[in-house]
């Protein structure tokens, strides 16, 4: 029997990296994220709390990318938290994955339906369903193609950043340039209430472990992951700094600023429609990395018994009995069982959004979008305890102190904090007389149910198989782990 696979050792570091930077949006933050931070808490300080969430996230990471170097598994949390915490656990933590990144690339359907029906006129549900069409394109490709498109979206994103950034310290606001956004004055409270949309902002530079099956070098993914982490807290704490510069200490907490007044004062009235097509790019192409993420996670679970088998389809021709081992073994593809998934249930939210009326942004965005950063941050936290109790210390794998318990042992209390702060303040996020608990009942409901799942599926043929992957030139032996509940 041929057993799909993703592309071989397809992937340099740099091609994760990108992938992963393109998927948070820096421009994206620079437009919506940021200045609805400053209005919605009135902290002065978000440059700095942007640093803190980020050495918060680097301690849960250590390991987080330990472990997943050793699992070597597209599933990363699932398979992480299957060898760590044990199956049941692992399948509860697959399923959160799936609703995290399906809910964070789905939100972006409807700001950016909305963002185009502004220009074109319409309804924003069509617009939306275009643009489901041009994503699932690119999701059934090879990663090769992803890379490079993705790729140049990212350069073109941080060509518009670098130019906002330069553009506020050349014209500042009311109170020019200064260091008020990285004062220590006040940075307890202003991490306990503005935390979440640090958190909401960086979630998903994990996501660079996913491509571990088709990395070309087995250190490749984990190093993305930090690279991608300390880019994206240094873009952003810088963004956040020149907002609060551009605008003004006095305006940035009071009102939500818009930055392209930033580019109009600076570069004239040819730069705002530029920066808004680059902003819908930019949108777009963090679909795209965030559509990949997903199909994967749809694939590897499917290949181990825990979705259906038709998600577990690839790209590969089919075997027509005239191939050698070799050509078989060479045949390697996309997701499309799991980009087809991830379409399909972007499909099903939009129009189930448009029938009944929501809001493509305070509804959808907004909604959607804080419920997949809420469920990555506990899945950090659920993978460094993972990384505690199964990290060898002994054998061919064994790993440092530092990996296996001063890292997650920091990690792991801030991380809990820092996740316990986003459970309290996701109403934040949300606009007024919205229902947050919402949020965390979706995130109950959903783990209880993978829990209940990785249960029954105990008595099914293939449990043991459950967070294992398949034999590769990168996967490790289950022996080499530490202790391995099941």
């Amino acid at each position: 029997m041929t057993v799909p696979v993703l592309e071989r050792k397809q992937m340099i570091m740099f091609a994760m990296w990108a992938i992963v930077c393109a998927a948070a949006g820096p421009l994206i933050n620079l437009q919506f994220a940021i200045p609805a931070a400053y209005a919605a808490t009135g902290i002065l300080v978000l440059p700095l709390v942007y640093v803190m969430v980020g050495a918060v996230l680097a301690l849960l990471s250590v390991g987080y990318t330990a472990m997943a170097r050793l699992v070597a598994h597209p599933a990363v949390y699932y398979a992480v938290i299957s060898r760590g915490l044990g199956r049941p656990l692992g399948v509860a933590a697959g399923m959160l994955s799936l609703l995290a990144y399906n809910a964070i690339q789905t939100s972006l359907y409807g700001l950016v339906g909305q963002q185009l029906a502004a220009v074109f006129g319409g309804p924003w549900w069509l617009y939306a369903l275009l643009i489901v069409g041009v994503v699932a394109a690119f999701g059934m490709r090879g990663i090769t193609r992803l890379t490079v498109t993705l790729a140049v979206g990212l350069s073109v994103s941080m060509f518009f950043v670098v130019l906002f950034d330069a553009a506020a310290v050349a014209n500042p606001g009311p109170g020019g340039v200064n260091a008020d956004g990285f004062a220590f004055d006040g940075l307890i409270g202003a991490y306990a209430v503005a935390a979440v949309y640090p958190v909401a902002s960086l979630m998903g530079f994990e996501a660079g472990a996913t491509f571990t099956e088709e990395a070309r070098h087995r250190r490749g993914p984990g190093r993305a992951v930090f690279l991608a982490l300390a880019f994206l807290v240094v873009v952003n704490a810088v963004s956040a700094w020149t907002t609060g510069i551009g605008a003004g200490t006095a305006q940035v907490t009071s009102t939500q600023v818009d930055p392209l007044t930033v580019f109009d004062d600076q570069y004239g009235p040819i730069m705002p429609p530029y920066v808004r097509i680059a902003v819908n790019m930019a949108i777009v192409a963090s679909m795209i990395a965030l559509h990949a993420f997903a199909a994967r996670y749809a694939f590897a679970m499917a290949c181990e018994g825990v979705l259906p088998r038709w998600v577990r389809s690839t790209g590969r021709k089919k075997n027509t009995g005239q191939q050698t081992q070799t050509d078989q073994q060479k045949q390697t593809g996309a997701p499309v069982g799991g980009s087809v998934l991830q379409s399909g249930v972007a499909v099903l939210v939009i129009a189930g959004s448009a029938l009944g009326g929501a809001d493509p942004v305070l509804s959808l965005f907004v909604y959607l979008s804080a419920l997949g950063a809420l469920c990555l941050m506990l899945l950090l936290v659920l993978s460094s305890v993972a990384a505690w109790k199964a990290l060898p210390a002994k054998g061919p794998e064994k790993v440092g102190v530092w990996t296996r318990r001063i890292a997650p042992g920091l990690g792991i209390p801030l991380g809990g904090i820092t996740a316990v702060l986003t459970v309290v303040n996701v109403g934040v996020l949300l606009p007024p007389g919205s229902q947050p608990m919402l949020i965390l009942l979706a995130v109950v409901v959903v783990f209880v149910g993978g829990l209940i799942w990785g249960l029954m599926l105990r008595r099914r043929p293939g449990y043991d198989q459950i967070g294992q992957g398949r034999p590769g030139k990168y996967d490790t032996v289950v022996s080499r782990l530490g202790r391995y509940p099941v």
